[in-house]
């Protein structure tokens, strides 16, 4: 399921990275739960624009899959439960 696309998406510190990849001119390919680990995944269309500070509990991985996405902010909202913003290459 794909959701609007624009908008508030994250309860957590990823907004904020949401909205400054957004304002540099960055898309979202997609929006929606990404079962069972992560609550919302949104995945820009391409490459984050810059390096992001991180918040406390919050995690950056390279993926570096063709089939997924290059890489990933990801943060634990609720025990188990996970935000996750990822850029496509």
């Amino acid at each position: 399921m794909t959701r609007k696309k624009t908008g508030r998406y994250f309860q957590s510190p990823l907004q904020q990275i949401l909205e400054s990849e957004l304002g540099r001119g960055n898309s979202i390919r997609s929006a929606a739960d990404w079962p069972p680990r992560c609550i919302m995944l949104v995945l820009l269309d391409r490459p984050f624009k810059r390096r992001h500070a991180l918040a406390p509990g919050m995690d950056f991985k390279r993926v570096d899959d063709p089939h997924y996405w290059q890489a990933e902010y990801s943060i634990e909202v609720e025990p188990g439960k996970w935000e996750c913003l990822a850029c496509g290459f």
